[in-house]
């Protein structure tokens, strides 16, 4: 059965075994799972997940914050009121990588659906309004065909600031039942016991 697994859950040992095997064509996101990953989620900084296959292959990872976004920064792109003058909350994706043996296959589209359904959990934990990403330039299209929107290139750098609004509540509950599918196929009972 396919699954999710949390970098939490996996031992130092395990995890220095594994990393010989991870492979990325993009070797900054290599170069993060295999030195900086293990030590940023043990410092709290950061979530990781893996995406792992019947077949107990690791295909790949995405890593996520809390953020906010500054109302200003997203003025009439988000479906929020006007008279909302703060800081609204949202779930960052800081790294999303597909390993090398396995790009082309879903895996992304995988990691994707897990990020939206942590945004809507903490939407019903906290508060949470958006997915939000700083994309690399090569990946816009990809962040774009999941309905990103772009927001701003910073001068001399090679990403753009992208947003995705994960909607109001009363427009998620739609939703809820893809999800609570979704979280059972990939082991993920404690995210069906909030979605419902």
């Amino acid at each position: 059965m396919p699954s999710i697994i949390s970098l939490n859950d996996i031992s130092r040992s395990k995890f220095d075994r594994l990393k010989k095997n991870f492979s990325c064509k993009n070797r900054e996101l290599e170069k993060h799972i295999k030195q900086y990953a293990f030590n940023h989620q043990k410092e709290g900084l950061f979530q990781t997940y893996f995406y792992v296959d019947d077949n107990e292959n690791f295909l790949g990872y995405i890593s996520v914050s809390v953020a906010t976004i500054e109302r200003s920064t997203i003025e009439d792109r988000l479906d929020i009121s006007s008279s909302i003058k703060y800081s609204i909350p949202a779930i960052k994706i800081t790294r999303l990588c597909v390993f090398d043996n396995f790009c082309n296959n879903g895996v992304g589209s995988i990691l994707m659906t897990f990020a939206n359904i942590l945004a809507v959990v903490q939407q019903k934990k906290i508060g949470c309004r958006a997915l939000i990403v700083d994309s690399k330039l090569e990946a816009i299209e990809f962040y774009k065909r999941f309905g990103f929107i772009e927001i701003d290139k910073e001068e001399n750098n090679d990403t753009m600031f992208m947003v995705f609004d994960i909607s109001k509540p009363s427009e998620i509950k739609e939703l809820i039942k893809e999800m609570i599918l979704f979280c059972e196929v990939f082991n993920q009972d404690d995210l069906v016991e909030v979605l419902r």
